[in-house]
């Protein structure tokens, strides 16, 4: 942890002095520096930046970049700043920066990669999951750590993608696994249109799996008539785009299923079934347990429909329908 009385040296530094490249206690990624420079225009510089003096006499940043960066774009010549001493261990200048973050903001999940990467130079990874994952939010495990340090490898449109939360963590992840074509157009489809996070992880696999099936490349599938001809297609809003995008990839990872899909509903369509009155198949077919809904305001209703299920024909055929039995 980082000293309970650090002693410091407050010192105007032109911030033409100070190496504004991200450095190696550096934790800010794809940031609005609006609301920050409104602020300080307004207010001035609360919280001063900490700095590290260089051999050359320059200064390397420890803490408050994204306020040094602002400044500048402010066009202020130079700013109050704290040095702390030349002999501060580098170690305990990550830990100022990471409190002095935690303090201040909530850090997207890059910059929690960020913050791991950059610890695992100083700490073994039994001690950064116990002392510090916890502390950013994360499942304390190895498997997750390991996950977040990998992000780095990552494009940047991907990185910034994980970062807005356009693109699931999961599915980061998994792109991970494949090139760097491949991952680009994956980030491209769901960045362009709203996919749910749960639809990401669904999607993506159904698309790895349909590309190794078939001998073809992720960016081959996804860009293949059908779906490509939606994606470009003006005259349907994005809800509607994924929708339809869904139904495509689920039919061809799942064909069977599909046309099962259809014959129940068939079967259903040519049962006549009473208002209100819903069966509902096991997921995936899979199992051997119907659901029963049915819909009713008044006891006598629920009577009435109960008495006409009784004697509804073809009935006893409905488990069968999907298998192409029954009211084909």
């Amino acid at each position: 942890m980082v000293e309970k009385t650090l002693k410091c040296t407050s010192l105007k530094v032109d911030i033409s002095d100070v190496d504004l490249k991200p450095g190696p206690f550096t934790m800010s990624f794809n940031f609005n520096l609006e609301p920050l420079k409104a602020s300080i225009d307004k207010f001035g510089v609360l919280n001063p930046p900490y700095l590290l003096k260089n051999s050359d006499s320059t200064f390397s940043v420890v803490a408050g970049y994204r306020r040094l960066l602002a400044a500048r774009e402010l066009g202020w010549p130079d700013i109050y700043c704290q040095i702390v001493p030349d002999t501060f261990p580098p170690l305990k200048a990550l830990l100022l920066n990471l409190n002095d973050n935690l303090i201040h903001r909530q850090l997207n999940n890059i910059e929690k990669g960020m913050i791991l990467k950059r610890l695992t130079r100083f700490l073994k990874e039994e001690e950064i999951v116990s002392d510090f994952v916890p502390t950013l939010g994360i499942p304390a495990n190895k498997p997750t750590l390991r996950l977040f340090l990998a992000l780095e490898e990552l494009e940047e449109s991907i990185r910034i993608s994980v970062a807005r939360e356009r693109l699931s963590l999961r599915v980061a992840g998994l792109m991970l696994g494949i090139g760097r074509d491949d991952r680009l157009r994956i980030n491209d489809l769901f960045t362009s249109l709203k996919f749910s996070f749960s639809r990401q992880w669904e999607i993506t696999q159904w698309i790895m799996e349909i590309a190794k099936r078939e001998g073809l490349s992720i960016s081959e599938v996804i860009d293949k008539g059908d779906i490509i001809e939606i994606l470009n297609n003006d005259r349907i809003n994005n809800p509607q785009k994924v929708k339809l995008i869904v139904e495509i990839l689920k039919s061809k990872r799942f064909p069977s299923l599909l046309e099962a899909e259809r014959l129940f509903r068939q079967g259903l369509s040519n049962l006549r079934l009473p208002s209100g009155v819903k069966i509902i198949p096991p997921p995936f077919f899979e199992g051997i347990d119907y659901r029963l809904e049915i819909v009713f305001t008044k006891g006598e209703g629920l009577k009435e429909i109960l008495a006409g299920l009784s004697h509804l024909s073809g009935l006893e055929r409905v488990t069968d329908f999907w298998k192409g039995i029954g009211h084909r």
